[in-house]
């Protein structure tokens, strides 16, 4: 969604929570780069993010394997799929690594990590509500 479509959608209805089912995370400089940090929403643990390129993510704090609830501690990285460059982050228990776009696991036959849709506007980050 770009940022005009965000500002105008906000003169008419107030507030980005109101507009789109999103919820404030936090401010991008919060987030280290190259390095997770676990956030607890709405009774959800779920990792952020910060990508050497400067991009951001969000998925479940829980390895898709074991249930632990380590993600945000994984090894953030990338990897070329398909001829692109495709940031990833690996489970620091199993070493499965996955696809931050889209939470598919690169290594192993193991199931997907629930992936966000996180987004960055003038500064603040905004991740769509978990139903």
């Amino acid at each position: 969604m770009s940022t005009q479509l965000i500002e105008e959608t906000l003169e008419e209805t107030g507030t980005l929570e109101e507009t789109l089912s999103f919820a404030s995370v936090c401010r991008s400089e919060e987030l280290e780069t190259g390095w997770g940090e676990a956030l607890l929403l709405d009774g959800a643990q779920l990792a952020l993010f910060r990508t050497e390129s400067e991009n951001f993510h969000a998925t479940s704090h829980h390895c898709p394997t074991s249930g632990a609830k380590v993600m945000a501690r994984g090894i953030i990285g990338d990897t070329i799929v398909d001829g692109q460059a495709v940031a990833t982050v690996a489970c620091p228990l199993h070493k499965e690594v996955y696809r931050l776009d889209t939470g598919a696991c690169l290594n192993a036959d193991s199931p997907a990590l629930p992936v966000h849709k996180l987004m960055e506007v003038e500064g603040q980050l905004w991740m769509e509500q978990i139903k």
